[in-house]
């Protein structure tokens, strides 16, 4: 070892430099391949976790490949007993209450042919009640063609509904017309079938030709959601409200909080399913990442060894120093994260089933979830216990209760949980932690935002590591 030198010359800053340039290239690059690190990275967290397992078998004496294979053996077993029992009634309430917050929807299909001799392209379809909807638009129609045209009914209130639908399109030339011949007339949420009141003549003189007999198609009775009744309620509290605040005059109040809330229900429900969907097909799931996990817990040792056998004997000492601060910063946290991810769900389930709430096992387990993530999770599974209480008793103190419970989890998790069994000590500024959070859920969604905090430790204690390498060192 060289005598430690007073501070950084210039060939040390530009190494540095070059050091610093060559990281963010790399990083850069493992951005753009992201798609296919992805596995590899799963299969890591999960080596990671049940490393110590493994280590634990081998000192007993069996042979460290045995002991992965009753591992995996034994997750399978797990797998397929939660795949039976938890899973679909997990599955069941979620379904459950996404139909109670978005509402029923109902879906209508019938036959439409063209019996005419000319091409017909129906481009916009009229209801003369706005539940009523028909989506699979435009569509077109070669002479004596068949297709199927689908009606949508999501009401936006419990009333009767009654409603004639009209198609529109071009036949031969660019001006548009009616082209549906006879009448299609659609009710819901009544006792039977009702005829609406359509003003007009009773027949349409058509120069259209699709063919849709004369019927009444009733859809029963489909509910309204938790957001359609709220904006029920904002419409006749809205002229109050722009009396006390005449900057929302104009303002749809209604129509915008609906919009809102649909738009961020859609991106939080997509965004993380479609990028995971897209990354994770079912044969990289079930098939790379346990062959590679199999891999980092059987031979982890043996490629940790080969990596350090071709650094050169200058950067050895840092580079052990920079794997030995990276596995303490990890390995911990990893493991305590699950740990807390079970305890919080244990604690959640329970006192909201206590307290009787309907979705308890559904807004538990998202609770436990979500508590992964710095300062939000808590806040996501609050939201989601408040709104479960609301769609089960339409009445805002029904809050309280669920507010205590997760105040009492809460308690629990920062005084017990996270000091003994998560021990996370990643010495990162709160502001740090909020700006990682919020940029990997920008680039990654609920994936980023899981693996923010880790990241970041690692990149602080990378640089820290490598910074103090070069100044205690006479690097040349």
């Amino acid at each position: 070892m060289n005598a430690a030198s007073p501070g950084m010359g210039v060939p040390q800053v530009l190494k540095m430099t070059l050091m610093l340039v060559l990281l963010a290239v790399a990083v850069w690059v493992l951005y753009i391949i992201r798609q296919t690190l992805l596995p590899f990275g799963i299969a890591f967290v999960l080596a990671y976790i049940l490393s110590p397992l493994v280590d634990r078998m081998e000192s007993r004496g069996l042979k460290r490949m045995v002991g992965v294979l009753v591992i995996y053996a034994s997750m399978v077993a797990l797998i397929v007993v939660l795949s039976v029992t938890f899973i679909p009634i997990l599955v069941d309430g979620m379904d459950d209450m996404k139909v109670r917050i978005m509402g029923e929807r109902a879906d209508w299909s019938c036959a439409a042919f063209n019996v005419g001799e000319q091409e017909i392209h129906v481009v916009r379809a009229e209801s003369t009640h706005p539940d009523f909807a028909v989506p699979v638009l435009p569509l077109t129609l070669g002479p004596g063609a068949r297709d199927t045209l689908g009606v949508q009914f999501s009401p936006s209130n419990g009333e009767a509904r009654a409603a004639l639908v009209r198609l529109y399109g071009y036949i031969g030339d660019q001006v548009e017309r009616e082209v549906l011949l006879g009448r299609l007339y659609l009710s819901a949420n009544s006792k039977g079938p009702v005829l609406p009141v359509v003003s007009g003549p009773t027949e349409t003189e058509l120069s259209g030709a699709v063919a849709w007999p004369d019927s009444v198609y009733h859809f029963g009775r489909v509910g309204p959601g938790f957001l359609a009744d709220l904006k029920q309620q904002l419409r006749l509290h809205q002229p109050a409200w722009q009396e006390t605040v005449p900057m929302l005059e104009g303002i749809d109040i209604a129509e915008e909080v609906s919009q809102r809330t649909r738009l961020w229900l859609t991106d939080m429900l997509k965004k993380t399913p479609a990028l995971v969907g897209s990354l994770i097909s079912g044969i990289t799931l079930l098939v790379i990442v346990p062959i590679v996990s199999f891999f980092f817990l059987g031979e982890g040792r043996a490629i940790k060894r080969a990596f350090i056998e071709i650094i050169p004997n200058r950067y050895f000492e840092m580079v052990l120093n920079l794997l030995y601060r990276i596995d303490l910063q990890l390995g911990g946290y990893i493991r305590g994260l699950v740990m807390s991810v079970i305890i919080i769900s244990l604690l959640s389930i329970t006192g909201l089933r206590l307290i009787g709430l309907q979705d308890y096992l559904v807004v538990g387990t998202l609770a436990g979830v979500s508590n992964v993530i710095p300062y939000l999770g808590p806040i996501i599974g609050i939201i989601a216990g408040l709104v479960a209480a609301v769609l089960q008793y339409s009445d805002m103190s029904s809050a309280l209760p669920v507010v205590g419970v997760f105040l009492v989890v809460q308690i629990v998790d920062n005084i017990f949980v996270q000091p003994i069994v998560v021990g996370r000590s990643v010495n990162l500024h709160p502001l740090v932690v909020i700006f990682a959070v919020l940029v990997g859920n920008q680039l990654f969604g609920a994936v980023g935002m899981l693996l923010a905090v880790p990241f970041t430790a690692v990149m602080k204690v990378a640089a820290q590591t490598v910074y103090e390498g070069l100044r205690s060192y006479s690097i040349t």
